[in-house]
């Protein structure tokens, strides 16, 4: 049987191109969104809105966070302020794009709305990767993004304690 990733290879225009960093990012993100998403979101309607409840369960016991702070700032704040990279996030709703501006801009310190924030990103990261519109020809430029990403949700899962599949041994 051919793999997922061959057959992108043979099939899809620029298909190709996808390093393998960036397919196994891609791969990590999509399993640590949906153990996210099953465990956190419980299936809700809009996810969205339940990441503030999210935050608040987790904020206090989340590991590393300045990290994955510090690594959004340096992607998404130039000269200080929000740059081009920021705006393709496409955060459409503006309370959460005033937030995440003003945590990013280090206005906001708060532990319970930077981790709010963080997951903002992480979600409309996803919404981009599944419904964004599509250039696969950039997509190596997101492997670092997705990795980031995924290793915030496996901190968030940890510190909430619901995550049915935690070997505890």
């Amino acid at each position: 049987m051919i793999s997922t990733k061959d057959w992108i290879s043979r099939n899809i225009r620029d298909g190709d191109k996808i390093n393998s960093e960036t397919y196994h990012s891609i791969a990590d993100f999509c399993v640590m969104w949906a153990l996210f998403e099953g465990t956190e979101l419980h299936g809700i309607a809009i996810a969205v809105d339940e990441l503030g409840n999210v935050s608040k369960r987790v904020a206090d016991n989340i590991d590393d966070i300045d990290i994955f702070l510090e690594f959004w700032v340096n992607r998404y704040i130039s000269e200080g302020t929000t740059n081009h990279k920021f705006e393709q996030l496409n955060i459409n709703h503006q309370p959460h794009k005033d937030l995440v501006s003003q945590v990013l801009l280090g206005t906001e310190k708060n532990r319970e709305k930077v981790t709010h924030a963080l997951l903002l990103i992480v979600y409309r990261l996803r919404n981009n990767l599944f419904h964004g519109v599509k250039d696969i020809t950039k997509i190596n430029g997101q492997a670092s993004n997705l990795t980031k990403a995924s290793l915030l949700l496996k901190n968030v899962l940890l510190a909430s304690g619901r995550y049915i599949f935690l070997n505890q041994e």
